[in-house]
């Protein structure tokens, strides 16, 4: 019984202090930055500062300027649209003109964790922006890559889309883990060690306090009943 408990308070140590360290996730902090667990991110916000992209492929030109909403001119000095936007395709043969902007605009990962994307919905239409990191003295590039139904997917190839660590010291919650583990290894290790050198205990007898500790999940699962069933005296005399 008590190495099924022991097994479980492990296991949820581990669980509540570790699960996050294990995602992928890369979260959005502002239109062209984002932050991975493991402490690297990355940062597009120089793009912000530069001129709009374009590509032209097949019957489309499209104009790109990551960051930020601007006024976008296309053909014969016209505005993509009345108001600033980030994307702007254009049909070279119907003339019919697509948009996106920053709000409509996420900044995560690629479904295989890889590369950071950038990822455009509006209305039905699905645009998808693969940024490419690469170390040299190339400018940034943009082109399409592919059109499908409602699915545009282009490439952003540019140094400012490489992996960047940063250089903090740790913060508060990992200064108050280390310290718990500390004081915990104090306690256990400590304990173990006094109570078989003094008592001469043996087995589970050597952890300090084991039967609180074996009894430990009986009365979590206990409080966890008891708050389900609204607190209530007599709910809790039924358990």
């Amino acid at each position: 019984m008590c190495r099924s408990n022991a097994t479980f308070i492990v296991l949820s140590l581990f669980l509540i202090f570790f699960c996050d360290t294990t995602s992928s996730e890369c979260v959005q902090e502002t239109p062209c930055t984002c932050s991975l667990p493991n402490g690297y991110y990355y940062n597009l916000t120089a793009l912000a500062d530069a001129k709009s992209f374009s590509t032209t492929r097949d019957n489309y030109t499209v104009y790109f300027h990551p960051c930020t909403n601007v006024n976008i001119t296309i053909e014969n000095k016209a505005n993509c649209s009345t108001e600033n936007v980030s994307l702007c395709i254009l049909h070279n043969v119907n003339k019919t003109v697509l948009t996106g902007t920053v709000k409509e605009t996420k900044m995560k990962l690629s479904d295989n964790d890889k590369f950071p994307i950038f990822e455009i919905h509006h209305n039905d239409t699905k645009i998808i922006v693969n940024i490419v990191c690469f170390m040299g003295d190339k400018e940034t590039s943009f082109v399409l890559d592919s059109v499908s139904a409602k699915t545009y997917v282009f490439k952003l190839v540019s140094p400012h889309g490489c992996k960047l660590q940063r250089e903090i010291g740790l913060s508060t919650g990992s200064l108050l883990v280390i310290l718990f583990f500390v004081s915990a290894g104090v306690y256990f290790i400590g304990g173990i060690i006094v109570l078989k050198a003094l008592r001469g205990a043996t087995g589970w007898e050597m952890v300090p306090n084991h039967e609180f500790w074996c009894k430990l999940p009986s009365l979590v699962r206990d409080g966890v009943v008891f708050a389900f069933n609204c607190c209530r005296a007599g709910s809790y005399e039924r358990i």
